[in-house]
């Protein structure tokens, strides 16, 4: 942290170099007001105000296609809002973004400004935080809407103007600057900050508008798919299984020869699933669906960690010790994902256990009459159970919702945006950030967090090459 703030430090002390006075005013314009439009207005600010810039000589401008700002944030989380993720930024982004090129590009801005930053810029604000076992930081109010309220009320202090209301239809891209077209209204600017999310949730406006944006001026962008998002099946869970819980299994996608699973708790819902494990898996759920190399199909594994000869093992040894007990009562009483198999696993009270619909179904699919006890069992049998625990098929997938997925993946190439600063590779003083990158974080505040810290960045670079042309010394040179 100290060496962060030692670098920032003297790269904004070198600007002070140069006279603070500029040969004319200065515009930034922002399109988005979302969680990485208003870091990157606030970050802005703070950048000018440190070089000495008096506010009326820099003008910062958010451009926001809904009624208000912050529509992503204030439903984000089911309203509660989960800011961040906590511990050391090391480990925030290896749990985070489990694609490297992805947490390679990220991690400049969220070391530049960590979930520790954001906590103390909130808390400057009046909003305390709680952090839950898992990791996850909510506000402790529960509400979304004082998350909201603060970053609001700080665009307000950093003198940014936001005209809402207003989608931007183009961006034309000159030697002189930059011109933000929306309606029959145009908005001239020395840089821009395209920061209009992704394409995801487009009831709250979030449809797209910064990647077609950069697209138009040359950018490449990967198709935009679902990620955190539900997993709807061709054909719906039985009425028995719907609202049932599974916690800490293993859930499976198979499409050919490829294959991802993701550990967590499910939930089967009356189109398919959702849950962490599900949000966490729909992403690559969603690519597989894309390639159209043939079904896509989803399974659960009730027993992560152990493969199929400890399973078995496990099951006879219980059933040389309980050979009167009936089937389904062993199923019911099994404890589900266990850490270790033993023979006195029920003694141990497990967590959770295989919820009694799901005996009954692990049980048809098996082709165990429902009266069978467990010392009937023949070899077939028990392999048919064992091979089910491991992978109990759910359902072939018809579709993963982008319009219901928290985030989407797909967006501007990294490749063509500088991870240190976002600005583009292609156009000069043109910036990029949020979700309408190519990138998504797994469930859990990543996604929030890295858009704040893209935005942050994007705005102080900005502000830095900005001031810096626009300087006396600069011209003269």
């Amino acid at each position: 942290m100290n060496n962060k703030r030692a670098g920032i430090a003297n790269e904004l002390q070198s600007k002070k170099k140069r006279p603070g006075a500029l040969i004319a005013s200065s515009v930034l314009l922002i399109v988005g007001a979302g969680a990485s439009g208003m870091l990157a207005a606030i970050s802005a600010r703070r950048t000018a105000r440190s070089l000495g810039v008096a506010d009326d000589r820099f003008r910062i401008v958010l451009l926001e296609r809904n009624s208000r700002p912050g529509a992503k944030i204030a439903i984000s989380g089911g309203g509660h809002c989960n800011i961040t993720h906590d511990g050391p930024v090391d480990q925030l982004l290896e749990k985070g973004f489990l694609r490297k090129s992805e947490q390679r590009f990220v991690r400049h801005s969220v070391y530049r400004f960590t979930n520790g930053d954001l906590l103390a810029l909130l808390g400057r604000y009046g909003v305390t935080t709680v952090t839950r076992e898992d990791g996850r930081v909510f506000p402790a109010s529960g509400r979304a809407g004082d998350v909201l309220d603060a970053f609001r009320r700080m665009v307000t202090d950093s003198s940014a103007e936001i005209i809402t209301g207003t989608r931007v239809d183009g961006l034309d891209i000159s030697s002189q600057g930059f011109t933000v077209r929306a309606g029959s209204s145009s908005f001239n600017a020395d840089s821009v900050i395209l920061a209009a999310g992704g394409a995801s949730w487009g009831s709250a406006g979030t449809t797209g508008d910064g990647i077609r944006l950069a697209a138009a001026a040359g950018h490449r962008a990967a198709q935009t798919m679902p990620a955190l998002a539900p997993i709807f099946f061709t054909v719906a869970p039985k009425t028995e299984l719907v609202g049932v819980s599974l916690r800490g299994i293993e859930l499976v996608v198979e499409s050919g020869s490829d294959s991802d699973a993701k550990r967590g708790d499910v939930l089967i819902s009356h189109r398919g699933v959702s849950g962490p494990a599900c949000l966490s898996l729909s992403r690559s759920v969603a690519e597989f669906l894309a390639s159209g190399r043939g079904a896509v199909r989803i399974m659960v594994d009730l027993f992560p960690g152990h493969d199929e000869a400890a399973i078995s093992a496990f099951v006879l040894d219980h059933a040389a010790r309980h050979g009167s007990q009936m089937v389904r009562t062993f199923l019911q009483r099994c404890p589900l994902a266990p850490g270790r198999l033993t023979a006195d696993a029920e003694a141990t009270a497990p967590a959770s256990t295989i919820p009694n619909a799901f005996a009954v179904e692990i049980m048809r699919l098996a082709e165990i009459a429902d009266g069978q006890v467990m010392s009937g069992l023949t070899r077939e049998q028990r392999r048919a159970l064992v091979s089910i625990l491991k992978r109990m098929p759910l359902g072939n997938v018809r579709k993963v919702p982008l319009d219901k997925a928290e985030v989407s993946a797909g967006g501007v190439s990294l490749s063509e945006i500088d991870p240190k600063s976002m600005e583009s590779r292609l156009h000069p003083r043109l910036y990029c950030c949020g979700e309408m990158l190519d990138y998504a974080g797994e469930v859990g505040g990543f996604n929030l967090q890295a858009a704040f810290s893209t935005g942050w960045t994007a705005g102080m670079h900005a502000t830095l090459n900005l001031l810096e042309a626009k300087s006396p010394q600069t011209a003269q040179e």
